[in-house]
């Protein structure tokens, strides 16, 4: 056996990058009262990690107080998200109102996290003023000196310059300290310890600060749609060619071994991956080994939910489609009953359009009917024309704009078309109609679970007359299905391969390289909304066996 040859155009091959330009602090005074914001409601400026801090009525003046009255080794504890300073010179009036255990309180500055800050804080119960450190929730004072103790409205200032710290009471009482150990950039906020119950207003800050970039709102993704049986990405017509990656969602590892290989799939022309919720087939040595996403309620794990959407996104993000199944018959008897199917379903379906994500179509069962694993009744015949068409209901009533569809098993006898679809799935050796929009989402698997990888020459003449077949199909597109990638361990030992591996002609060539060059040559590469050809292509059509 001997590798297909390929011509190299590109003089050389290298990682497009831009360079982004580091943020530039401003220089200037932030100062934070609490006349603008609402008495009784949180200050709209801050985020309390720790305690109770409400803006209240001080006379005339309104002030940010805590009054939570906790226990003796807690740090009540609000910060600022909104600016973040390294040398700073801040200020605060603060006054002591009330606690048994502790009184008063103080400013925190370059704080990291809610347990990562300085602080320098005044208490008349103990008539100190110290300041202290915080690193990982632990306390480790810096400096302390007597101070006078009593109710009244006092200023406490502190400026920090590199590793010095200066800290002042009213300007009368000073106190240094040396300290190294949090650096750079950090929040400011205020402070005060167990069931000390304070006002504090005017918080002043003078420095050189940042501004942290806000948390980007919920984007929607692409949409997908079907029109005149041809789909149609964000508006515009494409061809699609895909990769059935299965179990792609069975670990983080994994998901992102998927992702990093995205570009490559583009570089070939593939745009279009396919991914279960509740883990498909997943070959030598454990059939079973898929993760399934859901309780056994029908409710979508965390941990499920935040793979999908990552992949979804990135997908998204070069432009390319994603078939995400629901149902699965080696997984449906872990649900309790058929209405944790529907919870499934809906909860799918309620996901999706919360998060905005429409780059995709969705296969709502996979495999319907199979005769051996299909363990619920609503996933088989009989009466499955009106089960397929009730499960499409339960998700259309939540996800209207969302195409989906059934796909059958091939040798049920079960239909592969019902009433509401929108994507007419097939599988394995399906003929492919002459109507509707028609997606292949698992052609005849060539390579074997308990050697994946591996293909000889009757395989990829099966394999590439498919693809022929599909590409002179205008309404019907496929993704590729093996073992290599859809298999968890497998006799390799390391599926599932999101990259492409080698060109399978033996145990050291595991590998679908055949058909990402066979994509790339004869579609082109992928720069949505179009394939284009190449600047590689094979010299050879086909590997040479």
């Amino acid at each position: 056996m001997r590798r297909m040859f390929a011509l190299m155009l590109m003089l050389s091959l290298g990682l497009s990058h831009t360079t982004s330009r580091a943020q530039e602090p401003t220089r200037g005074v932030q100062q934070w009262d609490f006349e603008g914001d609402t008495v009784g409601n949180p200050a709209a400026a801050f985020r309390s990690a720790v305690g109770t801090w409400i803006v209240a009525q001080d006379g005339k003046n309104q002030v940010l107080a805590q009054t939570a009255q906790n226990s003796d080794a807690v740090y009540n504890l609000t910060l600022v998200p909104g600016a973040m300073f390294a040398d700073v010179d801040l200020s605060v009036r603060l006054k002591a109102n009330q606690g048994i255990v502790d009184q008063g309180g103080g400013v925190v500055w370059r704080a990291k996290n809610a347990k990562t800050y300085y602080v320098s804080r005044y208490n008349p119960l103990e008539d100190s003023f110290r300041v202290y450190k915080v690193v990982d929730g632990k306390r480790f004072q810096l400096g302390s000196v007597k101070a006078p103790g009593n109710t009244e409205w006092h200023t406490l200032r502190i400026t920090m310059k590199g590793s010095k710290i200066d800290c002042y009471l009213d300007e009368k009482i000073h106190m240094e300290a040396e300290d190294n150990s949090i650096r750079g950039y950090g929040r400011v906020g205020l402070w005060c310890k167990s069931d000390a119950q304070s006002y504090f207003d005017n918080l002043i800050a003078k420095g050189d600060y940042l501004v942290p970039k806000l948390v980007e709102p919920v984007v929607e993704t692409k949409e997908f749609e079907i029109r005149n049986e041809r789909p149609y990405l964000g508006g515009q017509e494409v061809d699609l060619w895909g990769l059935r990656c299965g179990n792609a969602f069975v670990n983080d590892a994994v998901t992102e071994r998927f992702i990093r290989n995205f570009d490559n799939m583009n570089a070939h022309g593939i745009n279009m991956v396919g991914a279960y919720i509740q883990g498909v087939n997943a070959g030598h040595p454990d059939g079973n080994a898929g993760l399934n996403g859901f309780t056994r309620h029908g409710k979508l794990l965390p941990e499920m939910a935040r793979r999908v959407e990552w992949f979804v996104r990135e997908a998204d993000k070069r432009g390319m489609l994603v078939m995400l199944g629901v149902i699965a018959p080696r997984k449906d008897q872990e649900f309790y009953a058929e209405e944790d199917i529907q919870n499934a379903i809906e909860n799918t379906a309620r996901f999706l359009k919360e998060k905005k994500l429409h780059n995709l179509f969705v296969n709502l069962c996979d495999e319907f009917n199979h005769p051996l694993y299909a363990d619920k009744l609503l996933i088989r015949e009989p009466d499955g024309e009106k089960k397929k068409a009730m499960m499409t209901g339960w998700f259309k009533a939540i996800a209207p704009g969302i195409e989906v569809g059934i796909g059958p098993h091939w040798k049920s006898g079960t239909l592969d078309y019902y009433p509401g679809m929108d994507v007419r799935i097939l599988q394995k050796g399906m003929a492919i109609p002459d109507k509707g929009f028609v997606v292949n989402i698992e052609p005849i698997r060539e390579d074997y679970f308990n050697n994946d990888g591996i293909f000889n020459a009757t395989h990829l003449e099966a394999i590439f007359t498919n693809c022929r077949n599909y590409l002179d199909a205008p309404n019907a597109v496929f993704m590729f299905h093996s073992g290599f990638v859809q298999g968890v361990t497998n006799y390799s030992g390391t599926a599932p391969h999101g990259e492409m591996g080698g060109y399978g002609t033996g145990p050291t060539d595991r590998g679908i390289r055949f058909y990402y060059e066979w994509v790339r040559d004869n579609v082109g590469r992928w720069e949505y909304p179009h394939h284009l050809p190449a600047s590689e292509f094979s010299i050879e059509p086909q590997p040479a066996r």
